[in-house]
């Protein structure tokens, strides 16, 4: 059954919340996309840190869309060519992201180099994290013109 058609069945919010969005996978490519600006297929696959595999990459960015935490617009240089957004569901979901890297920084001591990028966003929910947001979205294709959209990724 799909997960947005589990309305109304007996299931609790963190049961619900971690079939939509728990893996290892989808809270990195939603990293990669919001707070790295990879956008494109071969960027997520090209820059991610942890290495995943084509397959596994197209199989979670389609579930990410059917979730409704992404989305994507296709550019005019290529017609198969998609850029990949973070939709307002997504936007929300940085903090719970933010919020994951602050335990696992206080708790397991990841890289300190990575935990640089993120420790401006960790505290709850701070403007930097609330900067961001509204920095995405800014360049939201469902907030503005695709067309808006395409350029600002394009010039950046």
């Amino acid at each position: 059954m799909a997960a947005t058609k589990k309305v109304g069945l007996k299931i609790c919010p963190i049961g619900l919340a971690s079939e939509l969005v728990c893996d290892k996978w989808m809270p990195i490519i939603l990293r990669d996309i919001g707070l790295f600006e990879r956008r494109t297929f071969n960027k997520l696959l090209k820059y991610n840190l942890e290495g995943i595999s084509s397959g596994s990459l197209a199989t979670k960015l389609k579930r990410l869309e059917h979730v409704g935490l992404i989305n994507f617009v296709l550019t005019s240089e290529h017609r198969q060519k998609k850029l990949y957004y973070l939709t307002e569901s997504g936007i929300e979901f940085l903090p719970v992201l933010f919020s994951m890297a602050g335990w696992s920084t206080k708790w397991h001591h990841p890289s300190k180099e990575f935990s640089a990028k993120i420790e401006p966003y960790l505290t709850s929910p701070g403007p930097k994290l609330r900067e961001l947001q509204d920095e995405l979205r800014a360049i939201n294709p469902e907030n503005n013109s695709p067309n808006s959209f395409l350029q600002s990724v394009l010039s950046a």
